[in-house]
């Protein structure tokens, strides 16, 4: 399971809108001093995105929570989102060629490939991230788990 540390922004009747948080010391390779990829980062860095989570717990906006997602969903998402499009428009591309030799044909099965392929991606599920716990119990965890 994937997990990462969110902010609640607001409440929805299908979900909670979150805002993800980016722990504060780095990535931990670098002791926490802040390594040039992440300062090129920082730089390209646009504004906060909000992302719409399931939950099934009562939270208010300013609660810090962690929010999961299955393994496997991030590339079978990212298959559906890039591969099938791409497949479709080459499959496409290639029936207009088979059909009247030329690239206009080509060009124009390329297109109707594309469309199709967007209208499938469109039209698919989607999985969204759940919560799994709030962050003040995780805390409390670990700081259980030090005092023994």
């Amino acid at each position: 399971m994937l997990e990462q540390t969110a902010v609640v922004t607001k409440t929805a009747p299908d979900g909670i809108w979150v805002r993800a948080v980016e722990p504060s010391g780095g990535c931990g390779s670098c002791g926490g001093q802040g390594c040039s990829t992440r300062r090129i980062a920082e730089m390209f860095q646009r504004k906060p995105r909000h992302f719409l989570v399931d939950c099934d717990l009562a939270l208010a906006p300013g609660d810090r929570i962690v929010v999961g997602i299955a393994d496997g969903h991030v590339l079978k998402s990212a298959l559906r989102a890039y591969a099938l499009p791409l497949g479709l428009m080459l499959l496409g591309a290639i029936l207009g060629r088979m059909v009247q030799p030329g690239d206009a044909s080509a060009v124009v099965g390329m297109l109707l490939g594309g469309v199709l392929g967007w209208l499938a991606v469109r039209g698919g599920p989607v999985v969204r991230p759940v919560v799994l716990r709030r962050e003040v119990e995780n805390q409390l965890r670990k700081m259980k788990g030090k005092s023994s």
